[in-house]
């Protein structure tokens, strides 16, 4: 019992010191892809001395051994007993060593013996091309859900961080696969725009490539989009058609403050019609909407009220900008002319308390109550 224990251990122990070598190309094909680790084939034929030399001594390595067993599928091909296998792979001399990947990829071929060190180094970089490194898989992974989402720009930037170093991992494989798929995608938004652009139908044309450029940036078919677009916005038709385009939307937003009641925004946008589109019909009823606040006091009123309050804000702006270059002094002579101008106003208190800051005064939140009351007499409680 006890030498039948002894030669147990003796047996593990001299395989552990060889590389567990399969011998059926099929089979480790199949188990180099279901355990995603890749394949070396050590090509050899009888009696060759280099190919005697590498067994003995190169793969009897104890770093190349580790390596092997642990990392790789090591399979070994006797050219003479399947010399299709040989000749489909261009083998013609021995040793050789064909490095693949998991799916069978081959990545390298090296003839000639080889020092331990020299495939060490070897079977080290075929590691680091297969393996995926955790950023390359997080970054796809949130491309997918870029993709998913619709923001195709985020996803082909983190794609193409993915291919930077142009090697064939596994993960860099997939992420190829995602950015063609967005190439095609882009390729047929410029196609639809073509299509748009022979139809006539120009402003159609122009937002398709609009969104082209921005949907997907860097694309080839964003570059001709680009040059497209250009060309299309060149056209004299065109250019009318934008211009018409614009007063409609102009048009559209001055009546939607009409509506409102924001006669001022109202007259802003009807102003920019009537200076510069005042040829089209868009202009003319843009010169209605105006007379017609016009004619109305209490609309006038409004509008004013809100044009104190444009005011007031940006004298407010103008000092904080003031503060921040250093000048206290410029900032104050605008906050006290929004008190003056405004009193009573959020703006005015804003600019009080803002003034007393500057001047390392308390702040005097209810002297606006006070001169209220002063003017129009106390307030109803």
């Amino acid at each position: 019992m006890e030498s039948f224990l002894v030669l147990a251990v003796l047996t593990s122990a001299a395989r552990a010191q060889e590389v567990e070598w399969r011998h059926d190309y099929t089979f480790a094909r199949r188990e180099a892809l279901d355990k995603n680790r890749p394949l070396i084939i050590d090509f050899t034929t009888e009696n060759c001395f280099w190919c005697n030399k590498l067994e003995t001594t190169t793969f009897r390595d104890s770093a190349v051994l580790s390596l092997l067993n642990d990392k790789f599928i090591p399979l070994k091909v006797s050219a003479q007993l399947n010399p299709q296998l040989t000749e489909a792979l261009r083998i013609q001399s021995f040793p050789t060593l064909v490095l693949a990947a998991p799916d069978g990829k081959i990545l390298s071929t090296l003839e000639g013996y080889l020092e331990a060190p020299k495939l060490a180094g070897h079977l080290q970089r075929t590691l680091t091309a297969v393996t995926n490194p955790d950023w390359m898989v997080r970054d796809v992974e949130e491309a997918n859900k870029a993709i998913t989402a619709g923001d195709q720009a985020r996803a082909m930037g983190l794609l193409k961080s993915v291919l930077e170093d142009n090697q064939e991992r596994p993960i860099q494989v997939q992420a190829r696969h995602l950015l063609k798929d967005l190439e095609k995608q882009a390729a047929d938004r410029l196609a639809q725009a073509r299509q748009l652009e022979d139809k006539g139908q120009n402003a159609q044309a122009l937002q398709a490539l609009t969104k082209l450029l921005k949907t997907f940036p860097g694309t080839q078919a964003a570059t001709e989009g680009g040059q497209l677009l250009t060309t299309l916005a060149l056209k004299p038709e065109v250019k009318q058609e934008q211009r018409t385009r614009r007063a409609q939307e102009l048009l559209t937003q001055a009546r939607a403050d009409y509506q409102n009641q924001q006669f001022l925004c109202c007259m802003d946008h009807c102003e920019v019609l009537a200076a510069n589109y005042g040829d089209l019909p868009e202009g003319a009823e843009a010169a209605k909407l105006v007379e017609e606040i016009k004619s109305n006091p209490e609309w006038m009123r409004k509008a004013c009220e809100s044009l104190s309050e444009r005011l007031a804000l940006l004298y407010l702006c103008l000092a904080e900008n003031l503060l921040k270059k250093g000048q206290p002094h410029e900032a104050a002579l605008y906050l006290e002319r929004v008190i003056q101008a405004f009193p009573s106003t959020p703006q005015a208190e804003v600019a009080q308390v803002r003034l007393s800051q500057i001047q390392g005064q308390p702040t005097q939140q209810t002297d606006f109550k006070k001169a209220a009351e002063k003017e129009e007499g106390p307030a109803v409680p």
